[in-house]
């Protein structure tokens, strides 16, 4: 009885550990992640590389306490800045995304920065697009 008490304590104690909220850091972005869709403010996967059946892509974020900041997703392409798009954030829990639709002559090498209005950088992510790559 008393062995089976300390399993179950010990069971319970663990799955209090695992269960938690998203963490935030401490710049207040929770998620920051590349999708190759965004449904009801959720991206649909999590992508590090695409290949040539994917024609669109979009910079995934969700930020958390920043009411009345701005954020700015800035696009790279081989080191060449393409686009900055700026966000205001106006309530505690925001979700906002960016995209760049994708051809043949856009492959290579993908970063985009997540910068404040200040220019500090928040978090940034890169993606690898190799059009030649088409599965079966």
């Amino acid at each position: 009885m008393h062995t089976r008490l300390t399993a179950t304590i010990l069971l319970l104690s663990m799955a209090a550990t695992f269960t938690h909220a998203d963490p935030v850091a401490e710049n207040g972005i929770s998620r920051a992640l590349f999708t190759s869709a965004v449904r009801h403010a959720e991206p649909v996967d999590s992508l590090s590389e695409v290949n040539g059946d994917q024609e669109q892509v979009f910079l995934f974020l969700e930020a958390r306490n920043m009411t009345g900041e701005t954020v700015v997703h800035t696009w790279e392409h081989r080191g060449t800045v393409i686009a900055s798009l700026s966000f205001r954030i106006d309530k505690p829990l925001a979700r906002m995304w960016s995209g760049r639709l994708l051809t043949p002559d856009m492959a290579g090498s993908w970063r985009v920065v997540i910068t404040n209005d200040r220019g500090a950088i928040l978090a940034e992510k890169t993606l690898d697009y190799n059009p030649a790559d088409v599965p079966f």
